[in-house]
Parts: structure tokens; C-alpha cells; sequence
């Protein structure tokens, strides 16, 4: 693809992605509408097929289609640059709700040594939906004041309970102290399934390195370890999906013993 091909097809990816943010009233701004048809028509003049074709699409952009029609016509450009949209790219078409939990969960995520700030943005949207009562950062995990994992969270960051949990170790102990109970969320062998029964006590969901798990010392202390039994070739989920299928699974259990 030609250089001058990829720069119309980004400024045009650019003016969809603008309009459908901004089109929370199923309207589109006039002037942006209007821009863009024009760029998109102006591809006609391309001497690849594959970005030619596309000015067609100008004239299907009217000013009363819907949301979903518009949308629509933006994945041809999306694949053409191999574009990878995530969820924070997407309008959010519903308001989330103004109220807090009344009472927020017993339950706390402590992440050791996580690498991936997606996974960490990943698992504060999990536990703020969950209601539960904080995350801790313990190794080297990225804080959420790193703007990869902010972007990830999409704002649950501002509303979850954080704090730098120090050395693993350390927190480990502490809150045991505090009475929580340790479940290490691991593949290994001794490991009892999810859904078995978990005690009706507050409890802290341990969750490793993404390559390298929890340190053996550290299975030591913790009470528990729970596995996510699994079908597939593969032995192990994402961090942050298991996160989200323990947490889940906790708190279902949680109310139905309430």
C-alpha cells in the first residue's frame, strides 16, 4: 500500500472512530459527516483496487442513518489497516450506573509481579464490577496510575480501592492477620477444583506472574489453592479471565450462602 493510501485511509478511520464517540444521540456532526464522505470519495482515485473500491461506501453515509449502519462501514477500513480495536474504542451506548455498591464484598485481588498492564486494567474492571473491596500491587505490577493500565480499567481505576501491597510475603501475612482467607489461583497439581464449596469467610485471590505463577514459598503460607478446570488442549486461562471466572464463581457462592 502506498504511503499517501495509508495516510487517507488513517484520517478517515480517525473521523469514524470521532463520529461514533460522539454520536450518543444517534447524530452526527454535519461537518464531520461531511468531511468524511469526502475523503472516503476521494479514494476513487487510488491506483490499488483494494482502497478504490472503498468510495463507494461515501455514498451509503446519510445524516439519519443509525448508529449500527454507520458502524458498519467502518470495518472495511479497520481490516484494511490491519486495525485492532479494543473496548475502550467502543461508544459505550448505556450510562453506568451513579450509585455505589451498598456494601461493598469480602473479597481482594492481590496481583504479584503482573506484567501486562492490559491484564492489571483488565482485573480493576473485573473487581469494581464485582464490588469487591480492593486491589493489591504487590512485585513489580503496574500501578494504575500508568496510563496502560487506566486506558484498560476504563475508569474503574477511580472508583476500586488500591493500594502498593509492598512485598508479597508481607501482605500475604498481613492479611491473614485481618482474618482473610488465602486462595492462590494456580495450575498446580494439589490444586482443589473452583467450584468446589469455599468458606464463608472474607477472602483474598492470589494471582502470579503471567509465565512463572507463584513463588513456592508463597504456596507455603496461603491456605488454598484453586484450579479452573478446563476442556481444551491448553492448561492454563489469562490471568485476567480467571480472575473474572473466580471472582465470579466467589460471589455467587457468597450470595446464595446470604
Amino acid at each position: 500500500m502506498h504511503l499517501h493510501d495509508k495516510k487517507s485511509l488513517e484520517e478517515i478511520h480517525k473521523l469514524f472512530l470521532e463520529l461514533e464517540k460522539s454520536s450518543g444521540d444517534f447524530s452526527f456532526d454535519s461537518a464531520k459527516l461531511k468531511n468524511l464522505k469526502s475523503l472516503i470519495a476521494s479514494l476513487k482515485t487510488s491506483d490499488n483496487h483494494d482502497v478504490s473500491r472503498l468510495a463507494d461506501i461515501e455514498k451509503h453515509l446519510v445524516p439519519d442513518m443509525t448508529l449500527k449502519h454507520f458502524v458498519s462501514f467502518a470495518i472495511p477500513f479497520e481490516r484494511l489497516l490491519h486495525k485492532t480495536v479494543q473496548d475502550d474504542d467502543f461508544l459505550i451506548l448505556e450510562n453506568d450506573k451513579d450509585q455505589t455498591p451498598e456494601e461493598k464484598l469480602p473479597l481482594i485481588f492481590v496481583l504479584d509481579n503482573i506484567r501486562s498492564a492490559f491484564n492489571v486494567g483488565s482485573i480493576f474492571r473485573t473487581a469494581e464490577c464485582l464490588g469487591a473491596e480492593k486491589v493489591l500491587l504487590c512485585g513489580y505490577t503496574p500501578l494504575p496510575t500508568q496510563w496502560k493500565v487506566e486506558k484498560t480499567a476504563m475508569g474503574t481505576q477511580e472508583y476500586m480501592d488500591w493500594a502498593e501491597g509492598g512485598k508479597l510475603f508481607e501482605c500475604l501475612e498481613s492479611l491473614k492477620e485481618n482474618g482473610y482467607r488465602l486462595i492462590a489461583l494456580e495450575t498446580a497439581a494439589s490444586a482443589e477444583d473452583l467450584y468446589e464449596d469455599f468458606d464463608d469467610t472474607p477472602t483474598a485471590f492470589i494471582l502470579g506472574n503471567e509465565r512463572f505463577g507463584l513463588d513456592p514459598e508463597i504456596l507455603k503460607l496461603i491456605d488454598e489453592v484453586r484450579i479452573i478446570p478446563l476442556r481444551g488442549r491448553k492448561n492454563s486461562l489469562n490471568v485476567g479471565v480467571t480472575a473474572a471466572v473466580a471472582g465470579f464463581e466467589w460471589m455467587r457462592q457468597w450470595r446464595m450462602k446470604k
